[in-house]
Parts: structure tokens; C-alpha cells; sequence
């Protein structure tokens, strides 16, 4: 009785099998039209973030179960994706290589079906995009446990582009190496940032190891494959694309250690109904300036979910302050709060009004 139960539960799960491909083939076929109908409209743009992050809204809230959220909409991502692909080959440039924390944050946000291209450098990445070799950059800009990136804000300061999503990535450090005990590692490999969030347990654990610094983790993990006493600081799944055992999970000194990752591009992005907007500015040394050049988003009722000052590197104690608000610029609550922002601003950059992460 059970075996022919099982039997005519297989047979339904083949059906459906058959069905979804068949479905997924058809909006495949759909996507290819868009792409016919793009041809003939003013607004050429294929790849349109705001309705990616609308969809995987909507995915999440038609979910009524058994699958959990983050499986549905990761699913529904490599969808996308896939279909994308069909309309255009889009490029998208990230630190290297593969699967850095930066090449997981861009699978994260685009899906596996893009075209990617990776550098070494964060400067890299913002040349490419400034340059248009590239359609899209990802780079790291904070950390919920060190802060800012440096090498991303004096880009998003001198570089002329738009922020145009933004993902966030739960990081959690291994220690990876060929060697079979902790203390017969004489170096250890990884990002500047690694060591930081990391720094507390290498302390404690390999007081005596030298540190030595490489663009990204994943750099860490294929440089030592062929290298005796060394470790690297990746990630789990570094462990088994470069063929390294796992000395130790999560060696991060806090437990919730998350990265936000910016998408960057040459775009403006319209809005999703769930957005955030980036801007930039300086203001006279003067006290009570910046309270009052702040008075239009709290009489306009527009949080404000970030601000950090930035040295302007031009004189001693001059600062930039970046600043994240919830909103839109299209919306004119928010387009009138900025523009009463501007005027009393000596410097002001909008850098986006973008999707928030979901």
C-alpha cells in the first residue's frame, strides 16, 4: 500500500515537473517579446531593477507555503535571470574571483545568468563602469561591524555614476588551509576587511602568524593551494571550489557580521515603491548648520536611515556627510526636501534613488 502511495506521489511530482518547465519555456518565449517590443519603444532599457525587486515582492507575498520566503524568491531570481538572458548579455564587474563575497552579493542580486567580470580592485570596478565596458558594478560600502568601505566612498565622491540597488550579504569567515593543526600556520591570507572583522580570534588563535593582505577573500583560498603552514580567511564555498578543509567556522569576532553591497551604473532607476535615495554634501563650518539643513526631511516626515561624515581631503576638518533617506526623488515630497537641501548646501551629489534590499 505505502509503495504504491509513494508511486502515485512521484508520478504527480513528474506532472508538475513537466508543467513547470513547460511554464518556465513559455515565459522564456515572453521575455523574448519584451525584448521585441523594447526595439521599437524610446525606452530601450531591458534590464529594469525596480521591477525585478517588485516581482520578488510580490513572489514573497503570494507565499502562502510549504517553501519559505528566501528559497521562493531565490528561485524566482534564477527565473529572471535566465529569461534576461535570452533579451541581452548583460556585464556586470565585481571583485574576484569567483566567488568572493562580492560574486555571491552579485548572484544574490542578479541571479547566475549575467555575464561577469572580474577585477582586483574597487577601482577597478568604477573605471569599468565609468569607462561603459561594463552595464553594472557591485562593490562593497559597509560593514555592519567596521563601518564604511574607504575605497568605495572616495569613488562614489569623484566618480560621476548612480547607485542603482543595493544587497545585503550575511558574511561568514573560515579559516581555510591543507595544514591539519591551527598552530602550524605561519601565514594567513585575506582582505584588509577580513582581518578586521576577524581580528579578535586570529589574535587569540595564531598570535604568531603573519597576516598578508590580497583583493578578496577568494584570492586568499586560491592563493594558498599549492602553499605549506599558510591559511586563508573565505568563505565555506570557497572551501570547495579550491579544494581546502575547513579548519574553523565562523571565526568572525561578532556574530551578526553583514555587508552591504551597492549596485553601481550609468542609469537612473525609477522608483519601486519601496525605495531608498543617496546624497552627498557639505556645509559651512558653522554650529547648528547641518540640524538646520536637515529641517526639510523631518518637516516632510523622511526618515533618515544613514548619516556619516566623510574628511573632504581638500582642508583639516572639513568634512562630506553621506546620507541615505528613505524615499524617492521622483516623489515630491522628497524631490522638495532636497531641493531646499541644495540650496543651503556648499556642495551637493545625488547618487541614486534606488530599490531597498529585500
Amino acid at each position: 500500500m505505502m509503495k504504491n502511495n509513494l508511486k502515485k506521489i512521484r508520478l504527480l511530482i513528474d506532472k508538475l515537473d513537466k508543467d513547470i518547465v513547460k511554464k518556465l519555456n513559455e515565459r522564456g518565449e515572453l521575455a523574448q517579446k519584451i525584448k521585441e517590443a523594447k526595439n521599437l519603444s524610446v525606452n530601450k532599457d531591458i534590464f529594469r531593477p525596480e521591477r525585478e525587486i517588485q516581482i520578488l515582492r510580490k513572489i514573497k507575498d503570494i507565499n502562502d507555503g510549504p517553501l519559505l520566503d528566501s528559497h521562493i524568491q531565490s528561485i524566482f531570481r534564477e527565473i529572471m535571470s535566465s529569461c534576461l538572458s535570452l533579451e541581452i548579455e548583460l556585464k556586470v564587474a565585481c571583485l574576484g574571483p569567483e566567488l568572493s563575497y562580492s560574486d555571491i552579493a552579485l548572484n544574490k542580486f542578479f541571479g547566475s545568468s549575467v555575464n561577469v567580470i572580474f577585477h582586483n580592485s574597487i577601482s577597478e570596478i568604477f573605471d569599468d563602469v565609468n569607462r561603459q565596458n561594463v552595464d553594472y558594478g557591485i562593490v562593497p560600502i559597509e560593514n555592519s561591524n567596521q563601518g564604511s568601505v574607504k575605497d568605495t566612498l572616495d569613488h562614489l565622491i569623484k566618480d560621476d555614476i548612480s547607485i542603482s540597488g543595493e544587497t545585503n550579504l550575511v558574511i561568514e569567515h573560515c579559516l581555510l588551509s591543507k595544514s591539519k593543526q591551527i598552530n602550524h600556520i605561519k601565514k594567513v591570507y585575506a582582505h584588509e576587511q577580513s582581518f578586521l572583522q576577524c581580528n579578535d580570534w586570529i589574535t587569540k588563535n595564531l598570535p604568531y602568524a603573519s597576516r598578508v593582505y590580497v583583493s578578496s577573500n577568494s584570492a586568499a583560498a586560491k592563493k594558498i593551494q599549492t602553499l605549506k603552514n599558510s591559511a586563508a580567511i573565505a568563505s565555506k564555498n570557497c572551501s570547495t571550489l579550491y579544494k581546502l578543509p575547513v579548519l574553523q567556522k565562523n571565526i568572525h569576532d561578532v556574530i551578526d557580521n553583514t555587508t552591504r553591497f551597492i549596485i553601481i551604473g550609468n542609469k537612473s532607476v525609477s522608483s519601486s515603491g519601496k525605495d531608498k535615495t543617496s546624497m552627498l554634501i557639505t556645509i559651512n563650518n558653522k554650529a547648528g548648520s547641518l540640524s538646520k539643513l536637515l529641517e526639510p526631511l523631518s518637516k516632510s516626515g523622511i526618515s533618515m536611515t544613514k548619516i556619516e561624515s566623510i574628511p573632504t581631503k581638500i582642508n583639516n576638518w572639513e568634512y562630506m556627510f553621506l546620507i541615505d533617506i528613505e524615499g524617492h526623488i521622483d516623489n515630491k515630497k522628497v524631490s522638495n526636501a532636497l531641493n531646499l537641501i541644495r540650496k543651503k548646501s556648499v556642495f551637493f551629489k545625488h547618487l541614486g534613488s534606488y530599490p531597498k534590499s529585500i
